[in-house]
């Protein structure tokens, strides 16, 4: 018989607690981890970093399985488990967001008008170069339904599924998985794109891979963006305290040519390792590590471009669009073709593969000009579509063919320009059916109006897009109107107007689209199929291009843009594209000469990347 006077402990389930309140007592601590155990947790703490860049090894199962339970252990106001983890492993659902952060970070720059270029120098995603996404989302579950513990504060299942997050993101770090929180999107736009459910909304998407970095500090307090505040500035006893210090300001179909990450890596890899200061090349590094991933190789130090010009008039001309008739559209295209234009010279000079195409000039064409011609112009775009069906299937394969020609005479890229009186009235109209914008945002001077020829020009594409909204198919909302640029002003009006509706691709192509911008956006997209890299000219290339991503998203990631012209509603375009220009020379001009402008600089950048020296063999020590 046992001497213990005490009563037998009862039987307890298996993991609950059996200790006894005097045990407790006489041991508050005995809840307490092993130091060297205890230690272990504050350093993973402590070596939480928000990862960019990471390397394409997979991420084992077993360890994804183990981060997604310490996900699910989190706590939970009423144990109502809030959160929804959706992995993504498909390459189509990471580049189409990446285009949405990219336009994003684009949107955002403008928000720092004295930190601009510093806010553009962040590496702010690696949304592709991680082989795995999480998208964490928060259930709401159904309205109305009572939750114990939430009827105050309904935001608890909120603030749940952000403890999920920090609990995943720990375990990963435990695991030596890196994790990037990428916060550049619009929750609409990721929902669309996982297809989530009214009721839930997406609150993070978690990049997950094996690090390309092992940074000792947050990334933005090492690039000088800002730095973590002594503990005794955050933390008050009993009462808000009104004297502490303000918080520093917060930094704000299946694809038909996948990016070679491979060689997007390698490249990035090697421009680590030479004798300069990591990422001093600025937006040259991101430029090189883009052309890698579209080519399988850095820019060549000498790049041959295929050059295509599509020349077309314009219905809508009759209205006073330009100061010129459609006459003038065939004299620039002939002196194009003679080499006596803007583009003619550079291409000579440089030795690129020049193709002028007559796609719809009203004129005859000229000697020297492919005749190609679809049509006499396209109808007054006030009054019909601008294009039939039978036009706009012809103008996009013969894009696709004319692409397709200079490609095969083994040039490095393709460099589309536009010849067309009229056309930058074509190009605004567009790019608001696009982008669900009035005139006041897309409609600019082009050659030379004054400001009654402005009001006039404005007044007939708003005109334009009333109709096309009026019988356009299922027309999407605009954005809203803080999704403008910064230096938007007039967007507030623009997007409230009726006018501004977002119409699908395809039909604002037929509505108020132009036939050489038709022809652009086939021969974009046939480059694309190709991996040959677009440089996109001016405006009206952009929003050609742009149409070409809406009907082929995968088009998006062989896009790379010139310059940014003096049209206002050019910046709009590439930052929707998300696209930083190389140049911002405040062109007017078109016919593909901002692209070859564009191109010494690509030149440079490759021979910069192949011919520079590494630190190994300049035999520097020392940090970068």
């Amino acid at each position: 018989m046992s001497s213990d006077p005490r009563p037998p402990r009862p039987a307890t389930p298996a993991g609950f607690d059996p200790s006894r309140a005097a045990e407790r007592a006489a041991d508050p601590t005995g809840w307490r981890f092993p130091e060297a155990e205890r230690a272990s947790v504050y350093r993973v703490i402590a070596g939480r970093r928000d990862i960019r860049r990471f390397r394409p090894d997979p991420v084992p199962e077993d360890a994804l399985e183990r981060i997604l339970a310490a996900a699910h252990q989190a706590p939970s106001v009423g144990l109502m488990q809030p959160w929804r983890l959706i992995v993504v492993r498909e390459l189509e659902t990471k580049l189409a967001l990446r285009r949405l952060a990219q336009r994003e970070r684009l949107r955002q720059a403008g928000k720092f008008p004295d930190r601009t270029s510093h806010f553009l120098d962040q590496k702010i995603e690696g949304i592709v170069e991680a082989p795995l996404g999480i998208c964490v989302c928060c259930d709401h579950g159904e309205p109305g339904a009572e939750v114990l513990g939430r009827g105050t504060i309904p935001e608890t299942d909120v603030y749940s599924a952000a403890c999920a997050i920090e609990n995943l993101w720990l375990a990963a770090r435990a695991e030596g998985l890196g994790i990037g929180w990428v916060s550049f999107y619009r929750p609409d736009d990721l929902r669309s794109l996982l297809e989530i459910p009214a009721r839930v909304d997406p609150m993070a998407w978690l990049c997950v891979g094996w690090p390309d970095e092992r940074p000792v500090r947050p990334g933005l307090e090492a690039a000088g963006w800002s730095s973590r505040m002594p503990l005794a500035d955050v933390v008050m006893e009993e009462r808000w305290q009104e004297s502490a210090p303000p918080s520093a300001q917060a930094a704000p179909a299946i694809a038909q040519a996948a990016p070679d990450r491979a060689a997007a890596i390698a490249a990035r890899d090697r421009s680590d390792q030479l004798a300069k200061p990591t990422g001093s090349l600025g937006a040259l590094e991101t430029l090189i590590e883009r052309w890698a991933s579209i080519t399988g190789a850095p820019p060549p130090s000498r790049p041959r471009a295929g050059v295509l010009v599509a020349a077309a008039d314009h219905g809508h001309v009759v209205h006073g669009t330009s100061l010129f008739d459609a006459a003038v559209s065939a004299q620039v295209a002939g002196a194009a073709a003679r080499g006596q234009s803007a583009v003619g010279v550079l291409a000579r000079r440089d030795g690129h593969e020049l193709l002028i195409a007559d796609v719809g000039l009203v004129a005859p064409t000229p000697e020297g000009v492919r005749a190609a011609k679809l049509a006499s112009g396209t109808a007054d775009m006030t009054a019909a579509p601008a294009l039939t069906e039978a036009q706009l299937d012809a103008a996009l394969a013969l894009g696709a063919a004319l692409a397709g020609e200079l490609a095969d005479q083994g040039v490095d890229c393709l460099a589309l320009g536009e010849i067309g009186i009229g056309n930058t009235a074509t190009t605004a109209a567009l790019a608001g059916a696009l982008l669900g914008a009035g005139a006041a945002v897309t409609v600019g001077r082009g050659t030379g109006l004054d400001a009654a020829g402005l009001e006039r020009k404005r007044a007939v594409v708003d005109a334009a897009l009333a109709r096309a909204a009026a019988v356009g198919v299922a027309p999407v909302e605009a954005a809203p109107a803080d999704s403008a640029p910064a230096d938007s002003a007039p967007a507030d009006a623009a997007r409230a107007s009726d006018a501004a509706r977002r119409l699908d691709p395809r039909t604002a192509l037929l509505e108020v689209g132009g036939l050489e911008l038709a022809v652009l956006a086939g021969a974009t997209a046939e480059a694309a199929r190709r991996r040959l890299p677009v440089i996109l000219d001016g405006y009206a290339v952009a929003t050609a291009a742009l149409a070409a991503v809406g009907l082929d998203p995968a088009v998006a990631e062989s896009l790379i843009a010139s310059h940014r012209s003096a049209e206002p509603g050019h910046a709009l375009v590439l930052a929707e594209l998300g696209l930083e220009p190389l140049l911002d020379l405040r062109l007017r001009l078109g016919e593909a000469s901002g692209a070859l402008l564009a191109l010494p600089v690509i030149a440079s950048a490759g021979a910069l990347h192949r011919e520079m020296g590494t630190f190994a063999e300049a035999s520097i020590d020392g940090p970068r």
